[in-house]
């Protein structure tokens, strides 16, 4: 097995980066989640097939924060009109403090809203690979994604 890498990719969300790394013959995945998860997996270039899928996906992390926003907003806004001008009580600031976490929330998932994502499968039809565009730029995704293909064997 070769141990100089031909090209590297990073891939970053909010709870998880997967750092891709191309050999010769094989793809190794590391993926760090938050707080202290982590994982590699190897991927044999031999078992995949060279056809790219082409997908986009919703990241789900941020339609969950919408909605943690918009159930906090709604709580607020009972709460405030119950208090009928008086001050709020615990609960009208919690949901408050709900519906600013859901805002940052949904500011911080907002670049990544939708994910493209690279599928290669294997030669059985099973996935084998996905590698997502979130992370360095588009051209560096697009790249890598080249150079994996060009290195799977025929």
């Amino acid at each position: 097995m070769s141990t100089q890498p031909l090209a590297t990719y990073s891939e970053r969300l909010l709870e998880v980066r997967r750092d891709f790394t191309l050999y010769h013959d094989r793809v190794v995945v590391q993926a760090r989640w938050f707080p202290n998860r982590r994982f590699e997996h190897v991927v044999k270039l031999d078992t995949l097939r060279r056809e790219v899928q082409e997908i986009t996906i919703r990241y789900r992390m941020h339609r969950n924060a919408g909605w943690v926003l918009a159930v906090g907003a709604l709580a607020y806004a009972a709460c405030y009109y119950y208090a009928q001008g008086m001050t709020l009580q615990v609960v009208g600031y919690v949901a408050l403090s709900v519906a600013i976490c859901g805002a940052v929330l949904t500011a911080l998932t907002y670049p990544n809203r939708r994910i493209r994502f690279a599928r290669f499968r294997m030669r059985t039809g099973k996935i084998g690979l996905d590698i997502g565009s979130a992370g360095s730029d588009i051209t560096a995704f697009e790249k890598f994604v080249q150079q994996v293909g060009r290195q799977i064997p025929l």
